[in-house]
């Protein structure tokens, strides 16, 4: 942020605060006004708080449609000043036919617009603003001194009742163990944070009733803890804001405190969690327990914001704008395997996210952007690519969750995956408690139908979606879209829009998942309950698989006859190809094992015990682990980049079982067991990855039971194996030819 406009607005704040009294608005005559108060917007979860700290830049536009009025009706809002977290870079004002004018009111800016003659008229008022999700910092040492100005931020309202005698004792009991203001604030804090659910209310829902439901929107919490600070002598007030989300709509504000901690105004957020400090999409438009908007009685109104973040060099005026040009197509480069592409309407008329996981043809890239502008619609296109699946999946979930905003506020998501990878991208807003309303889901990818009902019934669960819609064999992507586009706008059901295009969706509902047998709803049932409790299924995925790895191990020693270093080797290194792809599976193991067999002739000269010797590999691995780590990070290589997931104990395990088999039956039978290990680990890879066992067995865990039984009946064979019927065929045939 400029430093220097931070501190003249602070400046400005500050004498606009010397007067005791808002300066009243001069008015042609005294009417009857109504008031409108906003802060009715959503709680929503807790973001993280980041490492550095990041800035942001906004596009908000406040429009008001005013309809039929006389002259003399009037508007007022509440404007957003700058501050040490929020800079405002640019202010335009539009209304035909209404005089505008500014007037400051101690740490608010109120805009007022003024009807001039009879008719209606638009009324506009766009601002850019830079955001900072800095901290404050609070002060060592906690001073008692209560600024005059700050005497009012004590007092008791009709909406913070800190003056009410439960709000009193309650503050008291959950401060009674505290020293300090600041371990004061701590404590209501989390009172008003975690103890008081969060769920919808009423705009002017008061502190008092708030208490008494143990339930509040995120203005009645922070009307609850601005009650509950007044109550034991911290100065509190309440501040109204927008949360910013690219390419939205909004109507209804959300509200936060500041409560004096020292010498310092200290940002406190019940409804999202946050403490010392606010994201950098928090915008603050006014202080203090404010109607958002004031206006003359009789005249009604529809008002709203309109939200796109746009990039520095757009934010400072440093792009060149053409005069009736094409909304302007950003395109972003994250890393070498991520790409955005926007197209943003002012005034959309819905909004659309398409995720996919492989490179968009350029006349299909064209072709959708210019239909989505043609019908207003505002369009976000995110690419993620990788070699292997696992990442593939964890990239499209960090994709999901780096733009839960922009998910949240879509009319329709369209994932399309060469395989399962787009089911699991949207587990990551179920693990976050986002509901998508009556957003329209569309998931492409090859999964089998019947494990598509499953997991889709999950998600339908989850995201509380309006419509999810699955197409288990991938279409193109421009049929996707034509088929998904002709639902959102006109309303044309998926399935006949689809056999224009011979795509075949299957449409999961509430009546398709009663329809379910009891145990499949019971399994639907469990994974959603996982989910909710922050456990990742792609993780647990990994986890249901090993018992079928085990079994394809099994068959191919006691059915196949294809030995190895022991059974648990052959199946985790398989587990690690399904995490890092069979290429880069292949090329590690390969690197790994000669280097650390290496180390060990070089281990063998000092003679030492077999525990030390695998402390040493283990150290050794780890070392070239990290090196191979730094090395894929400097290529953008993701499966190097994740390679800590390889089992260290496992390499080093191996490394030993080749120097060992070396020295007992010589170097050429130790490279066979070798190659066999990894012969069955790429088998086991190819089997639940090509054949999708993956999602199977997290849709039918009975597979799991299904495996038990088989290993049964192999633990009961004692037949000659294949591979031994082939060594012992040729003796054979000598006995009988003799």
């Amino acid at each position: 942020m400029r430093r220097s406009g931070v501190l003249a607005c602070a400046a400005a704040l500050a004498l606009l605060s010397l007067t005791d009294a808002p300066a009243a608005p001069e008015t042609p005559e005294a009417k009857p006004t109504t008031e409108v108060f906003t802060g009715a917007g959503e709680v929503r979860s807790a973001a993280e708080r980041p490492a550095t700290p990041t800035t942001s830049y906004w596009r908000v536009k406040a429009y008001v449609k005013v309809p039929e009025a006389q002259p003399g009706a009037r508007v007022e809002m509440l404007l957003p000043l700058s501050d040490v977290r929020q800079q405002i870079l640019r202010r335009e004002e539009r209304g035909d036919g209404f005089s505008f004018r500014e007037v400051g009111e101690g740490l608010n800016l109120r805009g007022i617009w003024v009807r001039l003659a009879p008719g209606a008229g638009d009324l506009e008022y766009e601002l850019t603003a830079e955001i900072s999700d800095a901290e404050v910092v609070l002060p060592t040492k906690i001073s008692t001194r209560i600024r005059p100005s700050s005497r009012k931020d004590l007092e008791a309202t009709d909406l913070v009742q800190s003056d009410d005698a439960e709000i009193r004792r309650r503050a008291r009991e959950l401060t009674a163990d505290t020293a300090g203001p600041d371990a004061a604030a701590w404590a209501l804090f989390q009172f008003a944070a975690s103890a008081v659910q969060s769920g919808p209310g009423e705009a002017r829902a008061d502190a008092r009733s708030v208490l008494a439901a143990q339930r509040g929107n995120s203005t009645g919490k922070a009307r609850l803890l601005a009650a509950l600070l007044r109550s034991q002598g911290v100065p509190a007030r309440i501040v109204g804001g927008l949360r910013l989300e690219d390419a939205s709509k909004k109507r209804a504000t959300i509200s936060w405190v500041e409560a004096q901690i020292g010498d310092e105004w200290v940002p406190l957020d019940p409804g999202g969690n946050h403490f010392g400090w606010l994201p950098h999409d928090y915008l603050a438009l006014y202080r203090g327990d404010h109607p958002l908007i004031v206006h003359t009685a009789g005249v009604e109104l529809e008002y709203g914001f309109v939200v796109r973040q746009v990039t520095r060099e757009a934010a400072l005026g440093s792009e060149t704008k053409v005069a009736g040009a094409e909304p302007r197509i950003q395109t972003q480069l994250g890393t070498e395997q991520v790409k955005a592409v926007t197209s943003y309407q002012d005034k959309p008329v819905a909004s659309a996210l398409v995720i996919v996981d492989h490179e968009i043809p350029e006349n299909v890239r064209t072709r959708i952007i210019k239909e989505a502008q043609a019908d207003e619609v505002s369009i976000v296109l995110l690419q993620a690519g990788s070699e292997s699946r696992y990442f593939r999946e964890q990239q499209l979930q960090r994709l999901v969750s780096n733009n839960l905003g922009l998910v949240g506020g879509a009319h329709l998501v369209v994932i399309a995956t060469g395989d399962d990878a787009g089911l699991y991208a949207l587990f990551a807003l179920g693990e976050r408690g986002v509901k998508l309303g009556d957003a329209r889901i569309v998931i492409s990818g090859d999964y089998p139908a019947f494990v598509g009902r499953v997991l889709g019934t999950v998600l339908l669960r989850l995201l509380d979606a309006g419509e999810v819609v699955l197409v288990n064999r991938p279409p193109p992507l421009i049929a996707l879209w034509e088929v998904a586009r002709a639902n959102l706008l006109r309303g044309v059901p998926m399935v006949e829009e689809a056999r224009k295009w011979d795509v075949e969706p299957l449409v999961v509902s509430a009546t398709s998942a009663e329809e379910m047998s009891t145990w499949r709803r019971l399994v639907v049932g469990a994974w959603v309950r996982a989910v909710r409790a922050q456990v990742p299924l792609q993780a647990l995925n990994l986890i249901l698989i090993l018992p079928v790895i085990a079994t394809i191990i099994v068959i191919a020693r006691v059915v196949i006859g294809i030995d190895s270093f022991g059974t648990f080797a052959p199946v985790i290194v398989s587990l690690a190809f399904v995490t890092t792809g069979l290429q880069w599976g292949v090329i590690i193991f390969t690197v790994i094992v000669t280097f650390g067999g290496f180390v060990r002739v070089l281990l063998q000269r000092l003679r030492l015990q077999l525990v030390s010797r695998l402390a040493i590999l283990i150290a050794t691995v780890a070392g070239l682990m990290a090196g191979l780590t730094i090395l894929g990070s400097t290529l953008g290589v993701g499966p190097l980049i994740n390679i800590s997931i390889f089992p260290m104990v496992i390499m080093s395990s191996v490394i030993e079982n080749f120097a060992a088999s070396q020295f007992e039956f010589g170097t050429r039978e130790a490279v066979r067991l070798t190659a066999n290990t990894l012969l069955l680990a790429c088998l086991c890879y190819l089997v639940i990855a090509r054949a999708g066992l993956q999602s199977v067995v997290l849709a039918y865990p009975e597979v799991i039971v299904a495996a038990i039984v088989l290993n049964v009946l192999l633990g009961k064979f004692r037949g000659l194996r294949l591979l031994e019927y082939v060594r012992f065929g040729a003796l054979g045939r000598r006995r009988g030819e003799a």
